[in-house]
Formats: structure tokens, sequence, C-alpha cells
């Protein structure tokens, strides 16, 4: 079954895409699947896809560029795994209210609402829940300061295990 997600890929400086990338590639068993990036509306099934992406585009219009720095990596967990995210200080108001425009119109009977949403980066993904901690205690000791940008939503589509970027609107607000 298809999914629809909306997806933003951070602008970053060499050296922080470089560091989020080789964390991944040791971290997170998604990495081959995306390139890091911030989930502003997660995965939806039988959604028209035309008026998915005219809503996109709308809610791109209305919205400027985000700027972000992380600087906490924070553990998430689901009934299954634990997660090392990378949750922004500055940027985290605005990415929050970004996700809550999109699910508005079209994808108003989607959003859940017993779960709340925080915006960050995966990096880590494990079923040891203690190495997931520890990641993240270790990463928040040594000093994180990773900034960049969101100026872009992605339409993205989840199939047979295979995620394809569909379309993208640029930040214009």
């Amino acid at each position: 079954m298809k999914k629809l997600f909306t997806l933003a890929y951070p602008a970053l400086s060499v050296a922080d895409s470089e560091f989020i990338e080789v964390f991944r590639r040791q971290h997170d068993g998604q990495h081959p699947l995306v390139k890091a990036h911030f989930t502003l509306a997660f995965g939806c099934a039988g959604i028209d896809e035309l008026a998915y992406q005219q809503h996109l585009e709308e809610v791109a219009r209305a919205h400027a560029p985000i700027g972000f720095t992380c600087r906490y990596a924070m553990l998430g967990a689901d009934a299954a795994h634990a997660y090392a995210y990378l949750v922004p200080d500055e940027g985290h108001s605005g990415l929050s209210r970004l996700h809550d425009a999109l699910y508005r119109q079209v994808l108003a009977p989607t959003l859940r609402l017993d779960l709340p949403y925080v915006p960050h980066i995966t990096i880590g993904s494990s079923t040891n829940r203690a190495l997931m901690k520890s990641l993240c205690d270790e990463l928040n000791q040594g000093g994180l300061d990773i900034r960049g940008t969101v100026d872009r939503l992605t339409m993205a589509a989840l199939e047979n295990g295979v995620l394809t970027d569909l379309t993208s609107a640029r930040l214009a607000g």
C-alpha cells in the first residue's frame, strides 16, 4: 500500500551534513532508505495525490524558510524501537507550525491526536534502548550545534519498502 509523506530535507553545512550521515550509517538502519530529514506529515494512505500536492504547494507558499539549530539529542521510542533524535532549539516552533498547517484540509483526517509532534531528525534507531540512550547522552555531553535551514517541502511516497520523492515546493511566505 502506497503511503504519502511530507519531508523537509535540511540545508546544512558540509561538516554538519557529513557528521549526520556518518552517524546515521553507523546507527540508523533506515539510512539507505532516505536522507536526513524532518518528517512534517507522516505516512497516510487513501489521499488523492493531486489534492495532497496542491495542499503542499499552498502551505509552502504561505510559509517562509525556517532556520534551525539543534543542540539536543533526544531519546524517542515506540513499541519496538528506540531512536536518537536531533531536536531543534531555534526553529522548533516554526517547524511545528508548518506541521500544523499541513494537517489542515486534505490531511486533517489523518492527524494523530494521541501523539505530540516533536520536530526532529532521526539519526539512530535500534531495538537496544540502552544503546540509543547512551548515544544521546554522549552527543549531549559533547556539545551539539547543528545549524541549517528548511526551505522546501517534499512530497514522497513509500511503496513496497521504497521511498520516492515525487515533487517539492519552495517555502516562499
